[in-house]
């Protein structure tokens, strides 16, 4: 590596074995020798028990003993400040001296291959705005599932990496996070595929005091943000501390215990920073299955039903005014609230170019109008617009876009195609068309239609034709962008489904209802896709 190596920061209180453990699996790296290593030791509460002063004391030696690295320096604070306020303190040290850190718990265990992976992974992505941080610990992965590299919105929070252009963003105020979140839509990322509001439950009890954590603060700004972190494909780290007395994990189940440490090194190479679908499907079942409550005596009563009485009970508890003689009423609108406000389906579609707006820049390619090009443009932007049928004119492309011949090749630094496939029958050949258009880099920004009416003014001028589901959407763009270059993201819920298909406006609707995610329930799809 040409360049100096990130120092490391590593934080310790009162478990001189962790410590030790934790040191000898850090020296073990070959980029140790290289790397300036920095150690935070925390102070004593206040009445803290003579069995605690004497834990604490051993820390500091072991700590002091440390060797193996380019350089050592122990911090050692007066009195405890806690996990939450070292760590914000200490990693904004280092990165006002260095730039980059390398961030380590006491209770973790590292793979031989931790550093190199850390700081490729530091170089390749140091100016890349949209990724915020590097991860080591897939703890949610099934063992061999991931071949790749994979981005999560999602931080690490035991053995992780960042830049001082990153870390710039964390907001310590968690109402103020919050506020923030709800106002721009992005408070429904905090749980996406959970079928609770894990996180966001999180964020309130740091908010209300009931815990000091600097990870939900940190996952929060991230989200916020926009930034992505990036996993291995393999486990560099591991937890060694669950059960009393641990940092993060206080539960007795050791739910890593046998997660394997990589034996390899972990290659690094700049792929596009987009959360595939399986990745997120991963993180979100064992999130839930881990971590969601446990269920109640009435919940496991309920579930010991038999289906015919559960069946029964649902149908009589309910009231005239939920009973489905309540949806019998026509269409409300039959132009999808056009007539009546902005559509739900409209909704969803700016939310997403609205999270995307770091990408419409340079040319930018519409189909029929370029509202949404100076809508969401990010900095300067020359707008083009195709249309199936007309005269030619500057800034117009005549064009079919499932018809490679009739579209200018590699000249759009973004393509904004938002519900137009679902009215070409050939649709494979229509997201092709949306690969030639793109220069190498350049991004496709696409909306299609799942839970949605036909479109009759379409459908009689040139045919309504699909529907799509994440799935059909993750296969079709993978085909011709590849599989690690495309994200797809769903918006929509049964409610939302429902009151867009009545034809009401969002104006008319909940709109905390509207940013709840089901993925069950597709109304919109999402895909970024870039062209390599």
């Amino acid at each position: 590596m040409s360049t100096p190596l990130a120092p490391i920061a590593l934080f310790a209180y009162k478990r001189p074995q962790h410590l030790k453990r934790a040191l000898h699996s850090l020296a073990a790296n070959p980029e140790a020798a290289a790397s300036p290593l920095i150690i935070y030791c925390d102070g004593p509460r206040e009445h803290a028990s003579a069995a605690d002063l004497a834990a604490i004391a051993e820390v500091r030696k072991v700590a002091a003993a440390a060797s193996g690295f380019a350089s050592l320096r122990v911090l050692e604070a007066p009195a405890n400040k806690g996990l939450a306020r070292s760590v914000m303190e200490g990693v904004s040290d280092v990165l006002g001296s260095y730039g980059r850190v390398i961030v380590v718990e006491d209770d973790v265990e590292l793979s031989p291959h931790f550093l190199r992976f850390m700081n490729d992974a530091l170089a390749t992505y140091a100016d890349n705005d949209r990724v915020g941080a590097i991860g080591s610990w897939p703890y949610f992965m099934p063992e061999g599932r991931s071949e790749r590299n994979f981005f999560l919105d999602h931080p690490d929070s035991i053995a992780w990496a960042t830049w001082s252009r990153a870390w710039v963003h964390f907001e310590p105020d968690g109402q103020l996070l919050l506020d923030r979140l709800q106002e721009s839509g992005r408070h429904t990322v905090m749980d996406a595929g959970l079928s609770s509001p894990y996180y966001t439950n999180m964020l309130h009890d740091q908010i209300e005091g009931r815990v000091d954590s600097w990870a939900i603060r940190w996952t929060a700004s991230c989200i916020l943000k926009g930034m992505l972190t990036l996993y291995p494909e393999r486990a560099l780290s591991k937890h060694m501390g669950f059960g009393e007395g641990a940092t993060h994990e206080t539960g007795a189940t050791d739910y890593n215990g046998s997660l394997q440490l990589a034996d390899t090194p972990v290659p690094v190479s700049a792929l596009d920073p987009l959360v595939l679908p399986e990745a997120q499907q991963q993180w979100s079942t064992f999130v839930q299955n881990t971590f969601a409550p446990p269920a109640t005596i009435k919940d496991r009563v309920w579930r010991a039903l038999p289906r015919p009485v559960q069946q029964w009970y649902k149908r009589n508890r309910s009231t005239a005014s939920d009973g489905p003689a309540q949806l019998a009423f026509p269409p409300v609108s039959r132009v999808f609230g056009f007539d009546r406000g902005t559509p739900v389906d409209r909704y969803y579609i700016e939310r997403f170019l609205n999270c995307q707006q770091a990408l419409v820049r340079g040319n930018v390619m519409e189909i029929s109008e370029s509202t949404y090009t100076q809508r969401f443009a990010s900095g300067p932007v020359v707008p083009w617009v195709l249309i199936y049928q007309g005269d030619a004119a500057h800034g117009r492309v005549i064009g079919d876009l499932a018809k490679l011949e009739t579209l200018p090749a590699a000249s759009m630094d973004t393509f904004i195609c938002t519900q137009t496939l679902n009215f070409i029958y050939d649709v494979h050949a229509a997201v092709c068309g949306l690969h030639h258009v793109l220069k190498p880099g350049g991004t496709a920004l696409v909306t299609v239609a799942g839970l949605v009416q036909v479109s009759r003014f379409d459908a009689e001028r040139w045919g309504d034709f699909w529907r799509f589901t994440p799935s059909s959407a993750q296969r079709m763009f993978a085909e011709v962008f590849g599989a690690g270059n495309i994200g797809v993201q769903v918006f929509g819920n049964s409610y939302a489904a429902a009151c867009l298909m009545k034809g009401f406006a969002t104006e008319e609707c909940d709109k905390q209802l509207l940013d709840q995610s089901d993925a069950d329930y597709p109304v919109v799809i999402a895909i970024s896709a870039r062209k390599a």
